[in-house]
């Protein structure tokens, strides 16, 4: 992708709440070149970065780094806890994705879902 590309697809990964500047993104390419993580190809105005193999192995590592904590923190709090905090992440995910397109009514509607399910839960705790 070119630079401004990347701005825009973090932009919209994180469905408008952060917009990065030119001046956080191209820093961070030019240190993940120097580090050999991203390749680039093209002249100076229309640069296109990709990961480097280099760049794949290092996120391939870190995912099984970022899995092996999880499976820790798993066997601290339990799979049933672990589990619930899997579902509460998804559906912050699935809320985060669509937030550019939900209408105003559905947002009425996830409002009372999200509202009814803090007050069953206040209660399961309070049992």
């Amino acid at each position: 992708m070119h630079g401004y590309d990347i701005m825009k697809a973090l932009e919209e990964r994180y469905h408008g709440f952060y917009k990065p500047s030119p001046g956080s993104v191209y820093p961070a390419l030019r240190a993940l070149l120097r580090q050999g993580l991203v390749e680039v190809t093209g002249e100076e105005r229309r640069k296109t970065y990709r990961l480097s193999r280099k760049g794949k192995d290092f996120l391939k590592k870190r995912k099984a780094e970022l899995e092996k904590r999880f499976e820790e923190f798993e066997s601290m709090v339990g799979p049933e806890r672990a589990a619930m905090l899997r579902e509460m992440r998804a559906t912050g995910r699935l809320l985060a994705m669509n937030m550019k397109t939900v209408t105003p009514k559905q947002a009425k509607e996830l409002l009372g879902v999200l509202a009814e399910m803090r007050e069953r839960i206040m209660k399961i705790i309070a049992k």
